[in-house]
């Protein structure tokens, strides 16, 4: 079931036409980015703009920083809710679909069997795939929810089309708005329940009150509901990777004291927001098992029998020493009254069918934090705690007895305090601790800083500023951003650094010579990174911040990162390609409407290269890793488009899903960051392994063309980057 968004997330929505992510995957910082970008709506005077019926939206460029005025359909909003939606990639889903079907068969057959009419209610149709399922499955009636108006009209004439009009009645409403009884929308309560209201938190999307509403107002006592039943596992583990997104560490500084978390970062439990991956990526290498795979709570929907706020305790022995750092967690859902159907969404490492297991995205895998590490030893005894209410999970552990039951008092939901991780995504506290990449910067600095150095800080957040300070320096920096200036101030009050380093709330383009007492700055110095960026490119906003203090400036200043390389590769994905692959055909049924549907959204809403971390997707290469366009930081901007053309052969045969692009920052001769890959392709393996705290842009071509990876094939491009607007534009082509 798809909800119309509010208004506030509809801006954001709109803002994040660029970011190829489904609603499970927002970066924490909604109030932020809605604050910063100050998106507002403005209608043309009809008397003198009557050709231009469209909004005019105000927003802040990413690129160059500078407040921009975007016309936009009426419909826009709803455009990118069908294109980002997920339901393309959920009807690929092949197990999703088989199981489902066939968990709706033995409901049907099982109420025809008590000498009863099987009365179905479908709530959140989507393209009315399970209600046709019903239909054809003997239903007597079926009744299909779908609030969201343009997928409901969709459904309506997908069922049509399917010849199903005489049995399926598509109601375009929330399943909490639906009228029972003569006249209404549902003429009697049904007796059977089919849903798909699940993330990946299974509860995210609303599933515990959509039940709970459906059986006191929609369901016959004696119901049955598909899915039946349901069950959260968890598994704690000990893993440094996992840590390292939740918990700032110290930075090593060469001949000084470190730099060190603030107390109140210590001690903060984070946020409670979900951090959904692809666990099957991560390597079990990567983690220690502290214990087995619990089973945590079950959710009997057929009965209803559940709250809406539920804590319940289990127990177990350790089966490894180690700390207790977090927890994976997946589900199962059992289709059928007897536990025969049943679909797991664990990672191929913990799956039943291991490496066979169906790879989907819009079900995925939770890493939840705990807010301090228990250490354990080996056959010890411990406790873990899950809280829900009505939309989220939350987990503690606790040294004790084995036992497995509820408890009242429920603990405390987790709420961030130190700011740092409302301001912060996961992956950018891994890159903040990623100290093999601050000791790249940190090797520079130590060889050009002295005690009369003036540095300045362009980047958003960076611990590299209190690291030049330690190194002698005088620091400003840069720090628009309310909350993360408080975060900022934080980590300075708490590492004796008030006095070295100088937070400005301010632009590069808002600077003034008496904001740093007219002296002349020795090193400029950025990551580069910045919280409204979202595709790679994006952060060439220090490009435009170093333009702007060009005045500022020694005539010897060191820029750093000195320049930045715009990077290629041709890839063939082994899943991401279902996001745009048209769906046809679903278990018998004609769903190609949807797809024209979801064609015509995504050519309305959608920009040409999306955000998306690759280390979650595997695929492989089909041409070696080129560059696209260079940028010299030494330099001012320059006022023309820059204009870079040429070929790549392909070097492997495959399929064409798209082309990767990524920034590689060059901070001297021989020292490189890559966003991107993070070691050359092998011949043999032609793997990639990219960089974990990035999101990569992939443009995609959607035509899907085959190449044989012959010399007589090449990758043409052609790259345009107008500074005005700080767009970066691609041409891709194969020549044959």
């Amino acid at each position: 079931m798809l909800p119309t968004p509010s208004k506030p997330l509809h801006h954001f929505l709109k803002y994040c036409s660029h970011c190829a992510i489904s609603s499970h995957r927002f970066h924490p910082l909604l109030t932020h980015i809605a604050n910063r970008l100050s998106t507002t709506t403005c209608h043309h005077d009809s008397a003198t703009m009557s050709d231009m019926s469209a909004p005019l939206r105000s927003r802040v460029n990413p690129a160059t920083g500078a407040s921009e005025w975007v016309v936009e359909d009426e419909a826009y909003d709803y455009h990118q809710e069908i294109a980002r939606s997920a339901y393309t990639d959920m009807l690929h889903d092949d197990e999703r679909n088989k199981k489902y079907y066939e968990g709706i068969r033995r409901a049907i057959k099982l109420m025809h069997s008590r000498g009863k009419k099987a009365k179905v209610i479908d709530i959140g149709t989507g393209t009315g795939l399970l209600a046709m399922m019903a239909a054809s499955s003997g239903a007597d009636t079926v009744h299909a929810c779908e609030a969201f108006p343009p997928i409901a009209e969709a459904a309506n004439k997908i069922v049509v089309q399917n010849g199903f009009s005489d049995k399926i009645k598509v109601i375009s409403k929330r399943s909490t708005e639906v009228i029972v009884g003569p006249g209404g929308d549902l003429p009697e309560k049904a007796n059977i329940l089919v849903a798909e209201v699940f993330d990946t938190e299974l509860i995210g999307e609303g599933a515990v009150p959509t039940y709970l509403h459906a059986h006191e107002y929609l369901l016959e006592k004696d119901c049955i509901c598909v899915p039946h039943s349901s069950t959260i596992f968890a598994q704690v583990i000990q893993s440094e990777l996992v840590w390292n997104w939740h918990k700032l560490q110290p930075v090593k500084v060469p001949g000084c004291s470190d730099i060190i978390p603030p107390r109140e970062m210590d001690t903060c439990a984070g946020a409670a927001s979900v951090h959904d991956l692809q666990l099957s990526q991560v390597s079990p290498d990567k983690f220690t098992s502290i214990t087995e795979p619990l089973k945590m709570i079950d959710f009997n929907f057929t009965k209803g029998d559940f709250d809406e706020e539920r804590t319940t305790v289990t127990g177990t022995r350790t089966i490894n020493e180690g700390h207790c750092h977090g927890l994976f967690v997946w589900w199962e859902l059992i289709m059928d009254t007897e536990g025969e159907v049943r679909l797991s969404t664990a990672p191929t490492w913990a799956h039943p069918d291991r490496d066979k297991a169906q790879w989907r995205d819009h079900w995925m895998q939770a890493v939840y934090f705990f807010d301090r590490p228990l250490y354990t030893k080996k056959d010890e005894q411990v406790q873990l705690i899950l809280s829900h209410d009505d939309y989220s999970l939350w987990f503690k552990i606790r040294p004790g007895n084995n036992n497995h039951g509820p408890i009242h008092a429920s603990p405390e939901r987790p709420i961030c305090h130190c700011g740092g991780h409302v301001i912060f995504s996961r992956p950018r506290i891994g890159m903040l601790n990623d100290h093999e990449r601050t000791n790249k910067y940190l090797q520079i600095l130590q060889k050009k800083i002295t005690d009369s150095s003036i540095c300045l800080s362009a980047s958003d957040g960076s611990t590299i500023a209190l690291a030049a300070a330690r190194l002698g320096a005088k620091v400003y920096s840069l720090e628009p951003t309310p909350m993360a200036h408080r975060v900022m101030n934080t980590m300075l009050h708490a590492n004796g650094l008030t006095d070295r380093v100088i937070l400005l709330d301010k632009r590069a383009q808002d600077m003034e010579s008496s904001d740093i007492n007219h002296e002349k700055i020795d090193i400029l110095m950025a990551e580069p990174f910045y919280l409204t960026s979202l595709l790679p490119w994006h952060n060439l906003y220090f490009w435009y911040a170093r333009t702007a203090l060009a005045n500022h400036l020694a005539d010897d200043a060191l820029i750093l990162p000195r320049s930045a390389s715009l990077r290629g590769i041709a890839v063939e994905f082994e899943h991401l390609w279902k996001f745009h692959a048209p769906v046809g055909q679903l278990e018998g049924f004609d769903v190609t409407t949807f797809d024209n549907i979801v064609q015509r959204s995504s050519e309305l809403s959608d920009a040409d290269t999306e955000p998306q971390p690759l280390w979650e997707y595997p695929g492989k290469a089909l041409t070696h890793d080129f560059d696209l366009m260079t940028f010299d930081f030494t330099k001012p901007m320059p006022a023309t488009n820059a204009v870079e053309c040429g070929q790549v052969p392909f070097k492997w045969g495959g399929t064409c899903h798209g082309i990767v692009l990524w920034m590689d920052y060059h901070l001297d001769e021989n020292t490189t960051v890559s966003t991107g890959l993070q070691h050359r392709v092998k011949n043999s393996s032609r793997a990639l392994h990219w960089d974990r705290h990035s999101k990569q842009g992939v443009q995609f071509i959607k035509t899907n063309p085959r190449v044989e990876g012959s010399e007589m094939e090449a990758l043409e491009f052609e790259v345009t980057f107008n500074p005005t607007h700080g767009n970066v534009h691609f041409e891709f082509g194969i020549e044959r």
